[in-house]
């Protein structure tokens, strides 16, 4: 089962854990980050990867990082990338 934890969180900071992942989310979470006014920092690091038997995927615990500047709210940007990775998705969606 997938799911995110929360490491650490703070005006500025948050680490997240996506637990059961592989890079694609994060990788793209990091993209969008990076493209936002006041990200001094967006990145992701990922753990050697297993192998699920169930899926035959490779999947580890990736983790993000975002860091922003002091007039900005790291948990404000995180959720606006988050809302354009979902319009993004539903975009493609209307375009199919």
């Amino acid at each position: 089962m997938n799911y995110v934890k929360i490491i650490e969180k703070n005006k500025n900071f948050i680490e997240l854990e996506l637990v059961n992942d592989d890079h694609s989310l994060s990788n793209l979470v990091k993209e969008i980050l990076l493209s936002k006014d006041g990200v001094i920092l967006a990145s992701y690091g990922v753990e050697h990867p297993v192998l699920d038997p169930e899926t035959g995927r490779y999947i580890s615990n990736p983790t993000i990082m975002l860091k922003t500047d002091e007039k900005t709210d790291a948990e404000t940007v995180l959720k606006e990338a988050l809302k354009d990775i979902v319009d993004l998705c539903n975009k493609t969606l209307e375009d199919l």
